[in-house]
């Protein structure tokens, strides 16, 4: 079963090729990487990288180092294409060289286009990670936590010339306990979807893949975040305030809680009291502040900087 990989540089596309590449039923022939040349640089539409070692051990902590896709490809002896350009007739040749069965796809920030999905025998998989066909879109995990979900999932669905439209071959349900990061959930679903798309993967070959349609009716979609998503609400269940700060805090984009003479950057969520009543909008104490929220009360360590 001849696989050609596409993703990047994050767990989401790592562990997921790890998977295949430790099944010995499934050939993986090649791992694809978007092109990150500066703007307007000239880079060709696809070229070979060279090989990378496996990351060492970290000296501080003495614990692996999670590989990336390049690493991962040349420790199992398979190149690393770098594609600047999915529909240039060179990549197109390049990738149909390996005479794929099947693409699989976990987190490659590019549209593959419909002359690259007709390439393989029996089509291109794409682990997406929501319960489709709720949550589509090129960010759900922030989603996710925006929404304040108990639950979310991990989704393999063939691909068609939409976006997270195609049918469904596997999907499990992922419950997120209150308080943890993204980096974990990220692991989390990455564990589940590597299994479920070597799982899909070998359903295919066998001809025992049964894909079901995704209930258009059902479905939600959600772009890339702004700035004005990463602000609190007051408005929101405390609940939700606190799921959304503890996922979101670790992405180097400020959490704000907007106060009517001060914008409030919050450091650190440390809890919610779902019953609680301040009697007052917010109170804060020292460098913790205590959000009235509806219902409830966030508590958050934060910096106050004055409007």
């Amino acid at each position: 079963m001849r696989v050609v990989f596409f993703g990047m540089s994050g767990v989401l596309s790592a562990r997921p090729l790890a998977a295949l590449l430790t099944d010995t039923r499934i050939d993986v022939r090649a791992a694809a990487l978007p092109a990150l040349a500066p703007h307007g640089t000239q880079v060709p539409p696809v070229r070979t990288l060279p090989p990378v070692a496996l990351p060492a051990r970290s000296l501080r902590l003495l614990t692996p180092v999670e590989p990336g896709l390049r690493q991962l490809a040349a420790a199992h002896g398979i190149p690393a294409l770098e594609i600047a350009d999915v529909a240039h007739p060179e990549t197109l040749a390049a990738l149909a060289a390996f005479a794929p069965d099947v693409i699989a796809v976990s987190c490659f920030p590019r549209r593959l286009p419909p002359a690259l999905l007709r390439l393989p025998r029996l089509g291109a998989l794409n682990v997406h990670p929501s319960l489709l066909p709720d949550n589509r879109g090129p960010d759900p995990l922030f989603w996710t936590f925006w929404r304040g979900d108990a639950e979310t999932g991990v989704s393999i669905h063939l691909m068609d010339e939409g976006l997270d439209t195609g049918s469904l071959l596997a999907q499990e349900r992922v419950a997120i306990p209150e308080g943890v990061s993204e980096a974990w959930l990220e692991r989390a679903l990455a564990e589940i979807g590597g299994r479920l798309l070597a799982e899909s993967v070998l359903a295919l070959a066998r001809g025992t893949a049964r894909p079901v349609p995704q209930g258009e009716r059902q479905a939600t979609r959600f772009g890339f975040p702004l700035a004005e998503d990463y602000e609190i609400r007051p408005e929101w269940p405390a609940r939700r305030a606190y799921v959304f700060a503890a996922g979101v805090i670790g992405r180097g984009v400020p959490v704000i809680i907007a106060l009517p003479d001060a914008r409030v950057q919050v450091i650190e969520p440390l809890s919610y009291e779902p019953e609680s009543t301040l009697g007052e909008p917010w109170r804060r104490e020292g460098d913790v502040l205590r959000l009235q929220c509806a219902p409830g009360v966030f508590v958050a360590r934060v910096e106050v900087h004055p409007r």
